[in-house]
Protein backbone atom coordinates (compact mmCIF):
# COMPACT_ATOMS: atom_id res chain seq x y z
CA UNK A 1 0.00 0.00 0.00
CA UNK A 2 1.40 3.43 -0.44
CA UNK A 3 2.69 5.66 1.97
CA UNK A 4 -0.15 8.18 1.71
CA UNK A 5 -3.18 5.64 1.89
CA UNK A 6 -2.13 3.93 4.60
CA UNK A 7 -1.70 7.51 6.51
CA UNK A 8 -4.97 8.41 5.45
CA UNK A 9 -6.40 5.10 5.64
CA UNK A 10 -5.18 5.03 9.63
CA UNK A 11 -5.41 8.76 10.43
CA UNK A 12 -9.27 7.93 9.73
CA UNK A 13 -9.09 4.94 12.32
CA UNK A 14 -7.18 6.97 14.95
CA UNK A 15 -10.14 9.24 14.42
CA UNK A 16 -13.18 6.97 14.69
CA UNK A 17 -11.89 5.40 17.89
CA UNK A 18 -9.62 8.23 19.52
CA UNK A 19 -10.97 7.89 22.90
CA UNK A 20 -9.78 4.36 23.05
CA UNK A 21 -6.49 4.83 22.20
CA UNK A 22 -5.83 7.83 23.77
CA UNK A 23 -6.60 6.38 26.55
CA UNK A 24 -4.39 3.39 25.84
CA UNK A 25 -1.24 5.68 25.19
CA UNK A 26 -2.58 8.58 28.44
CA UNK A 27 -2.50 5.58 30.65
CA UNK A 28 0.82 3.95 29.72
CA UNK A 29 2.82 7.44 30.12
CA UNK A 30 0.83 8.18 33.28
CA UNK A 31 1.85 4.89 35.12
CA UNK A 32 5.62 5.70 33.69
CA UNK A 33 6.12 9.05 34.14
CA UNK A 34 4.07 9.15 37.68
CA UNK A 35 5.16 5.94 39.30
CA UNK A 36 7.58 3.84 37.86
CA UNK A 37 9.96 6.87 36.95
CA UNK A 38 10.10 8.21 40.88
CA UNK A 39 10.23 4.32 41.88
CA UNK A 40 13.23 4.24 40.03
CA UNK A 41 14.79 7.39 41.01
CA UNK A 42 14.36 6.71 44.11
CA UNK A 43 15.96 3.76 44.44
CA UNK A 44 18.89 4.52 42.43
CA UNK A 45 20.02 7.62 44.96
CA UNK A 46 19.40 5.29 47.59
CA UNK A 47 21.80 2.70 46.42
CA UNK A 48 23.94 5.47 45.96
CA UNK A 49 24.02 7.41 48.86
CA UNK A 50 24.27 3.68 51.08
CA UNK A 51 27.17 3.28 48.70
CA UNK A 52 28.36 6.91 49.45
CA UNK A 53 28.90 7.36 45.93
CA UNK A 54 28.03 11.05 45.56
CA UNK A 55 27.92 10.88 41.58
CA UNK A 56 27.85 8.91 38.51
CA UNK A 57 29.72 9.98 35.12
CA UNK A 58 32.11 8.75 32.85
CA UNK A 59 34.99 10.25 35.17
CA UNK A 60 34.25 7.98 38.29
CA UNK A 61 33.19 4.85 36.27
CA UNK A 62 36.66 2.85 36.36
CA UNK A 63 35.75 3.45 40.52
CA UNK A 64 32.78 2.59 41.18
CA UNK A 65 32.99 -0.68 39.18
CA UNK A 66 36.82 -1.67 41.13
CA UNK A 67 35.46 -0.27 44.57
CA UNK A 68 31.81 -0.42 44.96
CA UNK A 69 31.10 -3.97 43.01
CA UNK A 70 27.57 -4.07 45.16
CA UNK A 71 26.63 -0.64 43.54
CA UNK A 72 27.23 -2.51 40.43
CA UNK A 73 25.00 -4.99 40.90
CA UNK A 74 22.33 -2.58 42.20
CA UNK A 75 22.42 -0.26 39.40
CA UNK A 76 22.32 -3.22 36.88
CA UNK A 77 19.28 -4.66 38.54
CA UNK A 78 17.97 -1.32 38.10
CA UNK A 79 18.82 -1.09 34.84
CA UNK A 80 17.12 -4.37 33.95
CA UNK A 81 13.95 -3.88 35.52
CA UNK A 82 13.79 -0.63 33.49
CA UNK A 83 14.11 -2.51 30.47
CA UNK A 84 11.75 -4.92 31.32
CA UNK A 85 9.02 -2.51 31.66
CA UNK A 86 10.12 -0.75 28.52
CA UNK A 87 9.40 -4.29 27.32
CA UNK A 88 6.24 -4.20 29.08
CA UNK A 89 4.85 -0.84 27.75
CA UNK A 90 5.93 -1.76 24.10
CA UNK A 91 3.67 -4.93 24.32
CA UNK A 92 0.97 -3.19 26.06
CA UNK A 93 0.79 -0.85 23.51
CA UNK A 94 0.71 -3.80 20.51
CA UNK A 95 -1.70 -5.70 22.33
CA UNK A 96 -3.76 -2.55 23.23
CA UNK A 97 -3.55 -1.10 19.50
CA UNK A 98 -4.83 -5.09 18.27
CA UNK A 99 -7.39 -5.30 20.78
CA UNK A 100 -8.88 -1.93 19.69
CA UNK A 101 -8.99 -3.11 16.20
CA UNK A 102 -10.84 -6.08 16.65
CA UNK A 103 -13.48 -3.65 18.34
CA UNK A 104 -12.02 -4.30 22.11
CA UNK A 105 -13.27 -7.86 22.47
CA UNK A 106 -10.62 -7.85 25.78
CA UNK A 107 -10.82 -6.25 28.74
CA UNK A 108 -7.54 -3.66 29.89
CA UNK A 109 -7.64 -6.03 33.24
CA UNK A 110 -6.99 -9.01 30.61
CA UNK A 111 -4.29 -7.02 28.47
CA UNK A 112 -2.50 -6.29 31.59
CA UNK A 113 -1.99 -9.89 32.41
CA UNK A 114 -1.38 -10.69 28.75
CA UNK A 115 1.59 -8.23 28.70
CA UNK A 116 3.02 -9.25 32.48
CA UNK A 117 2.68 -12.89 31.17
CA UNK A 118 4.54 -12.45 28.20
CA UNK A 119 7.52 -11.47 30.54
CA UNK A 120 7.19 -13.85 32.61
CA UNK A 121 7.49 -16.70 29.64
CA UNK A 122 10.10 -14.11 27.43
CA UNK A 123 13.69 -16.14 27.58
CA UNK A 124 16.82 -14.31 28.13
CA UNK A 125 17.52 -13.94 24.90
CA UNK A 126 14.39 -12.17 23.81
CA UNK A 127 15.28 -9.53 26.51
CA UNK A 128 18.50 -9.41 24.96
CA UNK A 129 17.36 -8.63 21.50
CA UNK A 130 15.17 -6.18 22.37
CA UNK A 131 17.66 -3.75 24.35
CA UNK A 132 19.87 -4.70 21.51
CA UNK A 133 16.95 -3.56 18.68
CA UNK A 134 16.37 -0.45 20.87
CA UNK A 135 19.95 0.52 21.08
CA UNK A 136 19.55 0.16 16.73
CA UNK A 137 16.10 1.18 16.13
CA UNK A 138 15.81 4.41 19.01
CA UNK A 139 17.99 6.98 17.16
CA UNK A 140 15.64 6.84 14.17
CA UNK A 141 12.40 5.45 15.92
CA UNK A 142 12.38 7.95 18.63
CA UNK A 143 11.48 10.86 15.97
CA UNK A 144 7.94 9.61 16.36
CA UNK A 145 7.67 7.06 19.62
CA UNK A 146 9.92 7.40 22.57
CA UNK A 147 9.27 6.60 26.31
CA UNK A 148 10.34 8.45 29.35
CA UNK A 149 12.38 5.41 30.48
CA UNK A 150 14.52 5.90 27.39
CA UNK A 151 14.20 9.78 27.46
CA UNK A 152 18.15 9.56 29.36
CA UNK A 153 19.21 7.23 26.27
CA UNK A 154 20.59 9.93 24.30
CA UNK A 155 24.42 10.85 22.41
CA UNK A 156 24.63 14.25 24.47
CA UNK A 157 24.87 17.03 22.00
CA UNK A 158 28.35 18.35 22.65
CA UNK A 159 30.04 14.96 21.47
CA UNK A 160 27.62 14.61 18.45
CA UNK A 161 29.01 18.61 17.55
CA UNK A 162 32.45 17.27 18.36
CA UNK A 163 31.85 14.52 15.80
CA UNK A 164 30.15 16.20 13.16
CA UNK A 165 33.37 19.16 13.02
CA UNK A 166 35.53 16.09 12.22
CA UNK A 167 35.40 14.49 8.50
CA UNK A 168 36.61 11.23 9.38
CA UNK A 169 34.06 10.85 12.67
CA UNK A 170 31.23 12.95 10.91
CA UNK A 171 31.55 10.16 8.24
CA UNK A 172 31.11 7.22 11.01
CA UNK A 173 28.50 8.71 12.51
CA UNK A 174 26.39 9.08 9.29
CA UNK A 175 26.77 5.17 8.07
CA UNK A 176 25.63 3.92 12.05
CA UNK A 177 23.06 5.92 11.34
CA UNK A 178 22.31 4.46 7.58
CA UNK A 179 23.05 1.47 8.94
CA UNK A 180 20.29 1.96 12.15
CA UNK A 181 18.01 2.83 10.07
CA UNK A 182 18.37 -0.05 7.78
CA UNK A 183 18.65 -2.66 10.40
CA UNK A 184 15.23 -0.88 12.39
CA UNK A 185 13.30 -1.25 9.29
CA UNK A 186 14.64 -5.00 8.11
CA UNK A 187 13.81 -5.89 11.63
CA UNK A 188 10.91 -4.20 12.26
CA UNK A 189 8.73 -7.33 12.13
CA UNK A 190 10.52 -9.15 14.94
CA UNK A 191 8.64 -7.72 17.94
CA UNK A 192 5.35 -8.36 16.67
CA UNK A 193 6.45 -12.20 15.92
CA UNK A 194 7.83 -12.08 19.26
CA UNK A 195 5.18 -10.32 21.42
CA UNK A 196 1.67 -11.30 19.55
CA UNK A 197 2.91 -14.87 18.17
CA UNK A 198 5.53 -15.68 20.84
CA UNK A 199 8.26 -16.51 18.33
CA UNK A 200 11.69 -17.22 19.25
CA UNK A 201 14.22 -14.60 18.62
CA UNK A 202 16.29 -15.96 16.09
CA UNK A 203 12.95 -17.24 14.13
CA UNK A 204 11.55 -13.55 14.56
CA UNK A 205 15.22 -11.93 13.02
CA UNK A 206 14.68 -14.54 9.83
CA UNK A 207 10.87 -13.98 9.46
CA UNK A 208 11.60 -10.11 8.95
CA UNK A 209 14.15 -10.44 7.27
CA UNK A 210 12.51 -12.60 4.75
CA UNK A 211 9.66 -10.60 4.76
CA UNK A 212 11.07 -7.04 4.48
CA UNK A 213 13.62 -7.64 1.68
CA UNK A 214 11.70 -6.06 -0.82
CA UNK A 215 9.58 -4.08 1.32
CA UNK A 216 12.02 -1.22 2.58
CA UNK A 217 11.48 1.92 1.12
CA UNK A 218 7.49 0.79 1.71
CA UNK A 219 8.04 1.50 5.33
CA UNK A 220 10.65 4.49 5.30
CA UNK A 221 8.25 6.02 3.24
CA UNK A 222 5.50 5.31 5.84
CA UNK A 223 7.99 6.50 8.47
CA UNK A 224 8.51 9.85 6.17
CA UNK A 225 5.00 10.95 5.59
CA UNK A 226 3.96 10.36 9.34
CA UNK A 227 6.21 12.61 10.59
CA UNK A 228 5.92 14.68 7.70
CA UNK A 229 1.59 15.40 8.23
CA UNK A 230 2.59 15.10 12.63
CA UNK A 231 4.61 18.01 11.47
CA UNK A 232 2.83 19.96 9.12
CA UNK A 233 -0.24 19.55 11.84
CA UNK A 234 1.61 21.06 14.68
CA UNK A 235 2.94 23.93 12.67
CA UNK A 236 -0.34 24.85 10.90
CA UNK A 237 -2.35 24.50 14.46
CA UNK A 238 0.53 27.01 16.66
CA UNK A 239 0.37 29.59 13.61
CA UNK A 240 -3.01 30.11 13.74
CA UNK A 241 -3.18 30.30 17.64
CA UNK A 242 -0.23 32.68 17.51
CA UNK A 243 -1.95 34.51 14.87
CA UNK A 244 -4.86 34.66 16.84
CA UNK A 245 -3.07 35.81 19.91
CA UNK A 246 -1.78 38.58 18.15
CA UNK A 247 -5.13 40.00 16.71
CA UNK A 248 -6.61 39.35 20.69
CA UNK A 249 -3.68 41.11 22.47
CA UNK A 250 -5.36 44.32 21.08
CA UNK A 251 -8.58 43.88 22.52
CA UNK A 252 -10.04 43.99 25.98
CA UNK A 253 -10.28 39.93 26.60
CA UNK A 254 -6.30 39.02 25.73
CA UNK A 255 -5.89 37.35 29.12
CA UNK A 256 -9.08 35.43 28.48
CA UNK A 257 -7.92 34.46 25.00
CA UNK A 258 -4.28 33.37 26.00
CA UNK A 259 -5.43 31.39 28.39
CA UNK A 260 -7.84 29.82 26.54
CA UNK A 261 -5.03 29.34 23.63
CA UNK A 262 -2.66 27.97 26.01
CA UNK A 263 -4.97 25.37 27.29
CA UNK A 264 -5.97 24.37 23.83
CA UNK A 265 -2.17 24.33 23.04
CA UNK A 266 -1.57 21.60 26.07
CA UNK A 267 -4.17 19.85 25.10
CA UNK A 268 -3.48 19.71 21.59
CA UNK A 269 0.43 18.34 21.92
CA UNK A 270 -0.93 15.90 24.25
CA UNK A 271 -3.03 14.58 21.32
CA UNK A 272 -0.32 15.14 18.76
CA UNK A 273 1.91 12.47 21.36
CA UNK A 274 -0.81 10.13 21.50
CA UNK A 275 -1.39 10.09 17.30
CA UNK A 276 2.11 10.03 16.55
CA UNK A 277 2.57 6.83 19.03
CA UNK A 278 -0.59 5.09 17.27
CA UNK A 279 0.50 5.82 14.06
CA UNK A 280 4.39 4.85 14.73
CA UNK A 281 2.70 1.23 16.27
CA UNK A 282 0.72 1.00 13.34
CA UNK A 283 3.35 0.78 11.00
CA UNK A 284 5.32 -1.55 12.72
CA UNK A 285 2.27 -3.62 13.07
CA UNK A 286 1.46 -3.02 9.54
CA UNK A 287 4.88 -5.55 8.93
CA UNK A 288 2.45 -8.21 10.67
CA UNK A 289 0.57 -8.46 7.41
CA UNK A 290 0.03 -12.44 7.34
CA UNK A 291 -1.74 -12.16 11.42
CA UNK A 292 -3.51 -8.75 11.58
CA UNK A 293 -6.25 -6.81 9.99
CA UNK A 294 -4.59 -4.49 6.83
CA UNK A 295 -5.43 -0.63 7.00
CA UNK A 296 -8.64 -1.27 4.14
CA UNK A 297 -9.90 -4.19 7.18
CA UNK A 298 -9.67 -1.84 9.71
CA UNK A 299 -12.63 -0.19 8.27
CA UNK A 300 -14.91 -2.87 8.46
CA UNK A 301 -14.20 -3.07 12.45
CA UNK A 302 -16.89 -1.59 14.81
CA UNK A 303 -16.08 -0.64 17.99
CA UNK A 304 -19.17 -0.85 20.43
CA UNK A 305 -21.19 2.11 20.78
CA UNK A 306 -21.33 1.71 24.80
CA UNK A 307 -17.66 1.51 24.55
CA UNK A 308 -16.56 4.55 22.46
CA UNK A 309 -19.14 6.94 24.74
CA UNK A 310 -17.44 5.37 27.88
CA UNK A 311 -13.95 6.26 26.79
CA UNK A 312 -14.71 9.40 25.06
CA UNK A 313 -16.76 10.30 28.35
CA UNK A 314 -13.65 9.36 30.21
CA UNK A 315 -11.40 11.41 28.44
CA UNK A 316 -13.35 14.50 28.12
CA UNK A 317 -13.68 14.64 32.14
CA UNK A 318 -10.00 13.89 32.34
CA UNK A 319 -9.08 17.23 30.11
CA UNK A 320 -11.82 19.44 32.27
CA UNK A 321 -10.04 17.59 35.29
CA UNK A 322 -6.93 18.96 33.73
CA UNK A 323 -8.20 22.00 32.79
CA UNK A 324 -9.09 23.03 36.07
CA UNK A 325 -6.33 22.27 37.17
CA UNK A 326 -3.85 24.43 34.30
CA UNK A 327 -5.89 27.21 35.54
CA UNK A 328 -3.63 28.27 38.06
CA UNK A 329 -0.63 27.48 35.60
CA UNK A 330 -1.47 29.22 32.73
CA UNK A 331 -2.61 32.28 34.79
CA UNK A 332 1.05 32.36 36.74
CA UNK A 333 3.02 31.98 33.29
CA UNK A 334 0.94 34.22 31.27
CA UNK A 335 1.90 36.97 34.67
CA UNK A 336 5.32 36.14 33.60
CA UNK A 337 6.02 34.02 37.27
CA UNK A 338 6.81 30.78 35.87
CA UNK A 339 10.01 30.97 34.20
CA UNK A 340 13.34 31.81 35.44
CA UNK A 341 15.00 35.00 34.30
CA UNK A 342 19.00 33.15 34.04
CA UNK A 343 22.17 34.49 34.16
CA UNK A 344 24.09 35.37 30.75
CA UNK A 345 27.73 33.49 30.37
CA UNK A 346 29.57 33.51 27.46
CA UNK A 347 31.42 30.37 26.67
CA UNK A 348 35.07 30.72 25.82
CA UNK A 349 34.85 34.63 26.20
CA UNK A 350 33.43 34.73 22.50
CA UNK A 351 30.21 35.95 21.15
CA UNK A 352 29.13 34.51 17.65
CA UNK A 353 32.71 33.75 16.65
CA UNK A 354 33.36 37.71 17.61
CA UNK A 355 37.56 36.60 18.16
CA UNK A 356 39.51 33.58 19.43
CA UNK A 357 38.32 31.95 22.41
CA UNK A 358 40.04 32.03 25.06
CA UNK A 359 41.99 35.53 24.93
CA UNK A 360 41.86 38.93 25.97
CA UNK A 361 40.97 40.94 22.78
CA UNK A 362 37.49 38.82 22.71
CA UNK A 363 36.91 39.28 26.14
CA UNK A 364 37.31 42.99 25.67
CA UNK A 365 34.83 42.91 22.68
CA UNK A 366 32.63 40.31 24.58
CA UNK A 367 32.41 42.45 27.85
CA UNK A 368 30.87 45.36 26.07
CA UNK A 369 27.75 43.29 25.56
CA UNK A 370 27.25 42.99 29.33
CA UNK A 371 27.16 39.35 30.23
CA UNK A 372 26.72 38.26 33.70
CA UNK A 373 29.89 36.15 33.61
CA UNK A 374 32.30 35.40 30.66
CA UNK A 375 33.25 31.24 31.20
CA UNK A 376 36.43 31.24 30.49
CA UNK A 377 39.16 27.46 30.75
CA UNK A 378 42.54 27.64 32.54
CA UNK A 379 45.35 25.21 32.85
CA UNK A 380 48.57 24.32 34.71
CA UNK A 381 52.06 24.55 32.53
CA UNK A 382 55.20 22.86 32.90
CA UNK A 383 56.34 25.11 35.02
CA UNK A 384 53.43 25.19 36.81
CA UNK A 385 51.57 28.38 36.42
CA UNK A 386 48.31 29.48 34.78
CA UNK A 387 47.58 29.78 31.25
CA UNK A 388 44.13 30.61 29.70
CA UNK A 389 43.61 27.98 27.14
CA UNK A 390 41.03 25.28 26.68
CA UNK A 391 42.52 22.62 24.36
CA UNK A 392 45.20 19.77 25.55
CA UNK A 393 47.33 20.19 22.43
CA UNK A 394 47.69 23.63 20.12
CA UNK A 395 47.27 22.19 16.81
CA UNK A 396 43.26 23.12 16.25
CA UNK A 397 43.74 27.12 17.37
CA UNK A 398 47.73 27.31 16.63
CA UNK A 399 48.57 24.61 13.77
CA UNK A 400 51.66 23.40 16.22
CA UNK A 401 51.08 19.84 17.56
CA UNK A 402 52.39 20.58 21.34
CA UNK A 403 50.55 20.08 24.30
CA UNK A 404 50.26 22.61 27.02
CA UNK A 405 51.52 20.46 29.66
CA UNK A 406 54.73 20.19 28.07
CA UNK A 407 55.52 24.06 27.23
CA UNK A 408 56.30 26.78 30.06
CA UNK A 409 54.03 29.74 30.43
CA UNK A 410 56.71 32.11 28.40
CA UNK A 411 56.93 29.72 25.30
CA UNK A 412 52.97 29.68 25.32
CA UNK A 413 52.45 33.42 25.42
CA UNK A 414 54.44 33.77 22.96
CA UNK A 415 52.30 31.96 20.71
CA UNK A 416 49.65 33.34 18.32
CA UNK A 417 46.28 31.84 18.21
CA UNK A 418 43.77 32.10 15.01
CA UNK A 419 40.01 31.52 14.87
CA UNK A 420 37.14 32.70 13.35
CA UNK A 421 39.18 34.96 10.79
CA UNK A 422 40.93 36.82 14.22
CA UNK A 423 44.35 36.70 15.94
CA UNK A 424 45.98 36.54 19.05
CA UNK A 425 48.45 35.93 21.99
CA UNK A 426 47.36 32.86 24.58
CA UNK A 427 47.40 34.77 27.75
CA UNK A 428 48.25 34.07 31.26
CA UNK A 429 45.56 33.89 33.84
CA UNK A 430 47.13 36.74 35.65
CA UNK A 431 46.84 39.16 32.67
CA UNK A 432 43.24 37.70 31.28
CA UNK A 433 42.00 38.39 35.10
CA UNK A 434 43.65 42.12 35.23
CA UNK A 435 41.82 42.90 31.87
CA UNK A 436 38.51 41.30 33.07
CA UNK A 437 38.53 43.53 36.60
CA UNK A 438 39.67 46.40 34.19
CA UNK A 439 36.62 46.27 32.05
CA UNK A 440 34.45 45.18 35.26
CA UNK A 441 33.62 41.82 33.99
CA UNK A 442 33.09 38.49 36.05
CA UNK A 443 34.38 35.75 35.14
CA UNK A 444 33.49 32.26 35.30
CA UNK A 445 37.03 29.96 35.44
CA UNK A 446 36.92 26.55 34.42
CA UNK A 447 39.83 24.42 35.70
CA UNK A 448 40.73 21.94 33.05
CA UNK A 449 43.19 19.33 34.07
CA UNK A 450 46.07 17.28 32.05
CA UNK A 451 49.53 15.72 32.29
CA UNK A 452 50.99 19.09 34.43
CA UNK A 453 48.46 19.16 36.78
CA UNK A 454 49.49 19.07 40.45
CA UNK A 455 47.96 17.31 43.21
CA UNK A 456 47.88 20.29 45.46
CA UNK A 457 46.12 22.77 42.42
CA UNK A 458 43.46 24.01 44.28
CA UNK A 459 45.82 24.91 46.59
CA UNK A 460 48.24 26.81 44.41
CA UNK A 461 45.07 28.33 42.90
CA UNK A 462 42.92 29.59 46.27
CA UNK A 463 46.60 31.18 47.40
CA UNK A 464 47.30 33.15 43.96
CA UNK A 465 44.14 34.03 42.60
CA UNK A 466 41.43 33.17 45.96
CA UNK A 467 41.10 36.50 47.00
CA UNK A 468 40.84 38.20 44.19
CA UNK A 469 38.12 35.99 42.63
CA UNK A 470 36.21 36.50 45.51
CA UNK A 471 36.27 40.86 45.41
CA UNK A 472 35.55 40.66 41.52
CA UNK A 473 32.94 38.28 42.45
CA UNK A 474 34.04 35.33 40.28
CA UNK A 475 33.16 32.14 40.28
CA UNK A 476 34.93 28.85 39.33
CA UNK A 477 33.66 25.31 37.82
CA UNK A 478 35.47 22.22 36.80
CA UNK A 479 34.84 19.15 35.51
CA UNK A 480 37.32 17.01 38.49
CA UNK A 481 35.27 16.30 41.30
CA UNK A 482 38.58 15.75 43.02
CA UNK A 483 39.11 19.44 42.27
CA UNK A 484 36.05 20.53 43.47
CA UNK A 485 36.06 19.51 46.55
CA UNK A 486 39.94 20.52 47.36
CA UNK A 487 38.36 23.95 46.44
CA UNK A 488 35.55 23.90 48.83
CA UNK A 489 37.89 23.20 51.35
CA UNK A 490 40.39 25.24 50.33
CA UNK A 491 37.67 28.41 50.80
CA UNK A 492 34.32 27.72 51.58
CA UNK A 493 33.74 31.19 50.40
CA UNK A 494 34.19 30.76 46.92
CA UNK A 495 31.47 29.98 44.85
CA UNK A 496 32.42 26.41 42.65
CA UNK A 497 30.33 24.40 40.48
CA UNK A 498 31.01 21.10 39.48
CA UNK A 499 30.70 20.32 35.90
CA UNK A 500 28.19 17.23 34.56
CA UNK A 501 28.11 16.07 31.33
CA UNK A 502 25.61 13.40 32.10
CA UNK A 503 22.07 13.73 34.36
CA UNK A 504 22.09 9.68 35.08
CA UNK A 505 21.13 10.27 38.54
CA UNK A 506 21.21 13.75 40.97
CA UNK A 507 24.65 14.03 42.58
CA UNK A 508 25.67 14.73 46.62
CA UNK A 509 28.56 17.04 46.68
CA UNK A 510 28.81 20.27 48.30
CA UNK A 511 29.11 22.10 45.40
CA UNK A 512 27.61 25.67 44.81
CA UNK A 513 26.15 24.95 41.72
CA UNK A 514 26.26 22.05 39.17
CA UNK A 515 26.97 23.10 35.15
CA UNK A 516 24.66 20.85 33.48
CA UNK A 517 24.68 19.61 29.63
CA UNK A 518 21.45 20.44 28.49
CA UNK A 519 20.59 17.13 26.62
CA UNK A 520 19.40 14.97 29.70
CA UNK A 521 18.49 18.57 31.98
CA UNK A 522 14.97 18.11 33.76
CA UNK A 523 12.92 19.77 36.19
CA UNK A 524 13.42 16.90 38.53
CA UNK A 525 17.22 17.51 38.73
CA UNK A 526 16.16 21.65 39.38
CA UNK A 527 14.12 20.96 41.79
CA UNK A 528 16.54 18.71 43.16
CA UNK A 529 19.29 20.98 43.54
CA UNK A 530 16.88 24.08 44.63
CA UNK A 531 15.89 21.92 47.89
CA UNK A 532 19.79 21.94 48.28
CA UNK A 533 20.22 25.28 48.01
CA UNK A 534 22.39 25.02 44.55
CA UNK A 535 22.41 26.54 41.41
CA UNK A 536 21.91 24.90 38.12
CA UNK A 537 23.73 26.27 34.73
CA UNK A 538 23.16 24.66 31.15
CA UNK A 539 25.38 24.13 28.57
CA UNK A 540 25.88 24.64 25.74
CA UNK A 541 22.20 26.73 24.83
CA UNK A 542 22.58 28.60 21.51
CA UNK A 543 19.44 28.63 19.93
CA UNK A 544 15.59 30.36 21.16
CA UNK A 545 13.86 27.03 21.04
CA UNK A 546 16.31 25.69 23.64
CA UNK A 547 16.84 28.62 25.69
CA UNK A 548 13.28 28.86 26.00
CA UNK A 549 12.93 24.89 27.50
CA UNK A 550 15.61 25.99 29.99
CA UNK A 551 13.87 28.76 31.43
CA UNK A 552 10.33 27.03 31.68
CA UNK A 553 12.85 24.37 33.14
CA UNK A 554 13.71 27.13 35.93
CA UNK A 555 17.67 26.96 35.36
CA UNK A 556 20.14 29.71 36.87
CA UNK A 557 22.41 30.28 34.03
CA UNK A 558 22.89 29.46 30.33
CA UNK A 559 26.32 29.07 29.31
CA UNK A 560 26.06 30.54 25.35
CA UNK A 561 28.42 30.87 22.26
CA UNK A 562 25.72 33.09 21.00
CA UNK A 563 25.33 35.84 24.00
CA UNK A 564 23.29 38.36 21.74
CA UNK A 565 20.55 36.42 20.54
CA UNK A 566 20.30 34.77 24.08
CA UNK A 567 19.56 37.80 25.51
CA UNK A 568 17.39 39.58 23.16
CA UNK A 569 14.95 36.54 23.51
CA UNK A 570 15.63 36.32 27.83
CA UNK A 571 14.10 40.58 27.65
CA UNK A 572 11.41 39.07 24.78
CA UNK A 573 10.46 36.30 27.23
CA UNK A 574 10.67 38.41 30.74
CA UNK A 575 10.59 42.89 29.94
CA UNK A 576 6.57 43.03 29.77
CA UNK A 577 6.22 40.61 26.63
CA UNK A 578 3.15 40.27 24.99
CA UNK A 579 0.89 36.73 25.01
CA UNK A 580 1.29 36.11 21.80
CA UNK A 581 5.06 36.09 22.30
CA UNK A 582 4.66 34.01 26.40
CA UNK A 583 2.48 31.52 23.40
CA UNK A 584 5.42 31.28 21.08
CA UNK A 585 8.24 30.38 24.09
CA UNK A 586 5.70 28.08 25.25
CA UNK A 587 5.60 26.49 21.78
CA UNK A 588 9.14 25.84 21.85
CA UNK A 589 8.76 24.75 25.01
CA UNK A 590 5.88 21.87 24.23
CA UNK A 591 7.93 21.38 20.52
CA UNK A 592 10.95 19.93 22.46
CA UNK A 593 8.46 18.24 25.62
CA UNK A 594 7.26 15.88 23.22
CA UNK A 595 10.35 14.05 22.23
CA UNK A 596 10.50 13.27 25.50
CA UNK A 597 7.52 12.04 26.31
Amino acid sequence: MQAWAFWRQSTRHFWQHWGSYVSLVFLTNVIISYCAIPVFSWLTATLLRWQRIPYVSYTNLGSIILKHPIAVIGLLAILLAIMLLVYWQFAFLLLGIRNIRLGRPRTTRELLRTTVTSLTDASPSTFLFFIGYFLIIMPFGSILFSTPLLNKAKIPSFITTYLMANPVWATALILFYAAAIYLGIRLIAVLPLMMLDQYHSRAAIRESWRATRFNFWRYVSRMLVTLAMVSLFVAVAYALIYLGQLYFDTTKVALFAATTNLFLMEVLTEFIVCYATILFMSIILSSHADHEPTPMMLLSFHEPARTKRRTRVLIITGLVIISAMLVTFNLVYLNGLAISKPLTIAHRGVDNGNGVQNTIPALVKTSKERPDYVEMDIQQTKDHQFVVMHDTNLKALANVNRRVAKLTLKQLTNITVSENGYQAKIPSFDAYLKAAIAHHQKLLVEIKTNSATTPDVAQRFVDRYGATLLANHDQVHTLSYRIMTALRREDPKLFVSYILPYNLTFPYTDANAYTMEATTLNDNFIDQAAKHHQKVYAWDIDDITQLDQMMFLGVNGIITDNLHEMQGEIRNNTDHPSYANLLLAFMNELSLETQTQ
